[in-house]
């Protein structure tokens, strides 16, 4: 399912970072014109297990997130894949949690589409627990923070 133009797939934190944290749409509209932009262009993805974790937070960004074209269903490459990156990296994901991790599945999607991933999250180092960059970094998949993404697309605001 290789793209010829690459994008980005977003995991859950750096949406709620963008959200929450650091671009909220209503200081900075044009950050989210530009993401709807990626979004309309086919650039910028999310597994729809994003979207389930989004679920647990009932607010403004569930509300858009509901209106967004960009959350896939995994396909039978990218459950294959997800399942290898489960079995290489247990730790991962969470036990305790009662909806599915979607972390494996935004690396998946990342794996399968030859794209870059955009994460809040850093690099666990010795932990035992691996995050997001930990595991892009074994499968040799470009993992940069959401102001990365900015820079590479050339945005200026």
């Amino acid at each position: 399912m290789r793209d010829f133009f690459p994008g980005y797939v977003i995991d859950t934190c750096a949406l709620i970072d963008l959200w929450r944290r650091h671009y909220a749409k209503d200081v900075f509209p044009n950050v989210w014109k530009r993401l709807d932009e990626l979004i309309h262009d086919g650039k910028l993805a999310a597994p729809h297990e994003v979207l389930d974790e989004l679920q647990s937070c009932d607010d403004e960004l569930l509300g858009w997130a509901q209106k967004q074209k960009f959350f896939v269903k995994i396909d039978a490459e990218q459950i294959e894949l997800a399942r290898e990156i489960i079995k290489d990296f247990p730790s991962l994901i969470s036990k305790e949690k009662t909806i599915a991790d979607a972390d494996p599945f935004v690396i998946a999607l990342a794996r399968a589409k030859e794209w870059a991933v955009v994460t809040s999250e850093k690099s666990a180092g010795a932990k035992i627990r691996k995050k997001i960059p930990d595991v892009c970094g074994h499968y040799r998949i470009e993992c940069i923070s959401v102001l990365d993404m900015f820079r590479k697309q050339q945005w200026t605001f």
